[in-house]
Parts: structure tokens; C-alpha cells; sequence
């Protein structure tokens, strides 16, 4: 992982409101994809074709209208060439079920600062004076994002038991099935945690809703089941960040 202070980065910006792509939040996260691999795929591969691109994307939530009924929309704004609005309006247009669109303008002073292009690597913000980039290739991530789609199945005997023959001793040890029961009770849960230690790594730009719903993905938990919540118990709504998550432990 490379880092960077925020005054190394020669970041982009425009006192004129910006191109955005418009997704709708609840048909992406319905769909199983992430806009944030969605992201780095196609803004991973402008960089890897042009070294010398320098683009910031800002990112602004809203209630929405655009796609003809109430919905809960992200707003990527795009500032710099126009091939990177064009490339992640068409990294967006080619995901199934999804709703997506070249939407208003609108000024960087209501978004926050998500990605940056520069140096022939994407930058993701850490904190407010520092930003990282983990120098991924497009392989890589294409290799991440097909591992989320076709998320790993925790095997319910990862470890089968040979077959035993069959015994006419009706004294069957009841205690020692019991143990080994519990034994792979414990290793089911081990390869769930290993596979749930992606998502607690978790970036501080992700959704509360994505980290909800890969926990009960991982564990087979009923959709809905998880809350993420603050210090005073209250679950934070699906569109919330999990930066926001993490500070108001911190604070509490």
C-alpha cells in the first residue's frame, strides 16, 4: 500500500457544478454488486491506458426522482477528461438489473472527495490528510469482483468424517459424537470468520448496507437480519458510511 498527504495529490476540481453518473442505491445493493469495485474496475483501467490521467471523483447521496419512481440515489461526480465520466457511465450500463444514468450537475462544495487518478494509480481516501492506493491492476480487481459475485459457500462438513461402518453396539458413543460435533461447529465458523475478515477490513467509503448484507451472506443469515449499530444502540441507515460507523464508537 502506497500513502500520500492530501497536499501531494494534485486533486481536480471546477467552481462550475460537475457531470455525475446517477446509480440507484437499492438496485445495485438488490443486484449483488458494489459501486465502490464498480469504481476502481473502470477507473483502474484508464489508468493502467494513460499514465499521465489526473481525475477526482466526488460523491453526493439523495432521494431521487430521475429513474420515474422515489428512490435513494448516489451521484458520482466527475472532474476531469470526459472518457472518465464515459467510462464509468458505461462500467455502471453493463450491470445487470441495475439502474444507472448521465445525470444533473452538481457542485463539488455538497459531495465529498471519494477517488483519485494520478500518477497511473487510484487513490482512496484513509483519513482527512491522508489518501492510499493499494496499486491493484485490473486483474486484480476483475479476480475481487468476481469473488464477491460468486461469493465463497461455506461447506457445512468442511472436514467430512470418514464413513464408519455400520455397528450393532447399541452403547454408540453418544459424548464423542457430540465432541466432534462441536468440533466442526467451531471450523464452520473459523472459515466464516476468515472469509468475514474481508468485509471487517472494510473501506471507511463503504456502505452500511453492503457490510450488513455480506455479513449475512457469510453467516446465511436471513436478508434484514443484520443491524449495524452506534454506541447508543441505534442502527445506522443503509446508506451511512461505515467511517461514520467506526467514529461514533471512537467518540462514544
Amino acid at each position: 500500500m502506497i500513502k500520500k498527504s492530501v497536499s501531494e495529490l494534485a486533486f481536480v476540481n471546477s467552481g462550475s457544478p460537475l457531470p455525475t453518473v446517477e446509480v440507484d442505491s437499492h438496485s445495485i445493493e438488490n443486484a449483488g454488486f458494489s459501486i465502490h469495485h464498480t469504481v476502481m474496475q473502470a477507473l483502474t483501467r484508464l489508468a493502467e491506458q494513460d499514465a499521465k490521467l489526473r481525475a477526482t471523483l466526488y460523491m453526493y447521496a439523495s432521494s431521487s426522482f430521475n429513474f420515474h419512481e422515489p428512490s435513494w440515489s448516489e451521484f458520482l461526480l466527475v472532474a476531469g477528461p470526459e472518457k472518465v465520466l464515459l467510462a464509468l457511465g458505461a462500467g455502471f450500463e453493463r450491470l445487470p438489473a441495475v439502474k444507472s444514468r448521465f445525470s444533473d450537475y452538481v457542485p463539488s462544495s455538497a459531495a465529498l472527495r471519494a477517488f483519485h487518478v494520478e500518477g497511473g494509480l487510484v487513490w482512496e481516501q484513509e483519513d482527512a490528510c491522508t489518501w492510499y492506493s493499494n496499486g491493484q491492476s485490473q486483474a486484480d480487481l476483475t479476480a475481487e469482483a468476481e469473488e464477491d459475485i460468486e461469493a465463497e459457500e461455506v461447506d457445512d462438513d468442511p472436514q467430512p468424517l470418514e464413513e464408519e461402518e455400520e455397528e450393532e453396539d447399541d452403547d454408540w458413543d453418544a459424548e464423542e459424537s457430540d465432541a466432534e460435533d462441536e468440533q466442526n461447529a467451531d471450523q464452520i465458523v473459523v472459515a466464516a470468520e476468515r472469509k468475514a475478515a474481508r468485509y471487517r477490513a472494510a473501506r471507511s467509503d463503504a456502505k452500511v448496507s453492503s457490510i450488513r448484507g455480506a455479513i449475512e451472506e457469510v453467516f446465511g443469515l436471513p436478508a434484514g437480519s443484520v443491524a449495524l449499530c452506534g454506541p447508543d444502540r441505534r442502527a445506522l441507515r443503509g446508506d451511512a458510511r461505515i467511517r461514520t460507523l467506526r467514529k461514533r464508537w471512537e467518540e462514544g
